[in-house]
């Protein structure tokens, strides 16, 4: 908690995956799992960040600062999508406001992606000309969060 009263921790989220074991074509944030207060993972994953960075607030200060009313530490909260998935989780958190987070503390950034290739090793092709490819998987987040900025924007936040 006192990391977070710093400044020093971000929240990485991988979040590239479609929901189609599911049954949606929808983001597996996006989906409503069913609890009674229909909220989505990306909600409650939200509500989480939001406690976790108040109750760092309350760890930190002395018993006369838990009167006052101030701000609590700021979590970042970095999003890696797919390109599948990148335009409607970003929709996704507009449309419910980023769930009371400051937009400025959520950075998107698409992971990367391979060339598909056969079971025998011969590149696949989408058309004539144009070779398939797919996202590069949970390996690929150290490229994308150099790449995007990201790592750049720890840097400047303080980010260990």
């Amino acid at each position: 908690l006192s990391l977070i009263g710093k400044g020093a921790v971000a929240f990485l989220l991988l979040a590239g995956g479609q929901g189609t074991r599911l049954g949606t074509s929808d983001p597996k944030g996006c989906y409503d799992i069913g609890l009674p207060s229909h909220k989505s993972l990306f909600q409650l994953m939200a509500e989480r960040l939001r406690r976790v960075s108040e109750l760092s607030k309350e760890a930190s200060a002395t018993p006369g600062e838990k009167r006052m009313c101030s701000e609590s530490a700021t979590i970042p909260w970095y999003v890696m999508t797919s390109p599948q998935t990148d335009e409607v989780t970003q929709s996704f958190f507009r449309e419910h406001c980023f769930f009371g987070l400051d937009e400025r503390d959520i950075f998107f950034f698409q992971q990367g992606t391979l060339p598909c290739l056969s079971l025998d090793g011969k590149i696949l092709l989408e058309t004539p000309c144009t070779v398939t490819s797919a996202p590069d998987g949970n390996g690929g987040i150290y490229r994308a969060l150099q790449k995007s900025g990201a790592l750049d924007d720890m840097r400047k936040r303080g980010v260990d």
